[in-house]
């Protein structure tokens, strides 16, 4: 009995929407497009010198800042980190 009344208020609603839909008309559409915000580079990064994917920390005035880095291995050392790649600068 209680699957009739959940499968009545089912039917009700959507019966409810299509009508509503088709008796409401859009009177206006926009579309709004900006350029590019700030910056934008690429740089390419071989599989091969990535060590890790780390998400790090900053302490900027009185706020905690967390960023997304990569630690890119060492040619050198295969155990030690060359750089930290900072990943989305701008934003």
């Amino acid at each position: 009995q209680n699957s009739v009344v959940l499968s009545a208020a089912i039917f009700i609603t959507l019966f409810g929407l299509i009508v509503y839909l088709h008796f409401v008309k859009i009177d206006q559409e926009s579309l709004l497009v900006i350029g590019s915000l700030g910056k934008e580079s690429t740089t390419f990064i071989e599989m091969s010198q990535v060590k890790d994917v780390v998400i790090n920390e900053a302490i900027h005035m009185q706020k905690v800042i967390y960023y997304l880095c990569i630690l890119l291995q060492d040619p050198g050392d295969p155990q030690g980190v060359s750089e930290v790649v900072p990943l989305f600068q701008v934003s």
